[in-house]
């Protein structure tokens, strides 16, 4: 097994690209669960 960091470099687009869409899809669930609350609100 060869050691190249170069390739960690090269593979830093990949890495940005793969968390950026974790991060969408939680805050689009957590964006959904604030706006169902607020929809679902019990009135006192």
């Amino acid at each position: 097994m060869n050691f190249t960091p170069l390739n960690f470099v090269l593979n830093l687009p990949y890495l940005l690209k793969g968390e950026l869409g974790l991060f969408t899809a939680l805050g689009l669930i957590a964006l959904s669960t604030i706006v169902l609350s607020i929809i679902f609100e019990e009135k006192k």
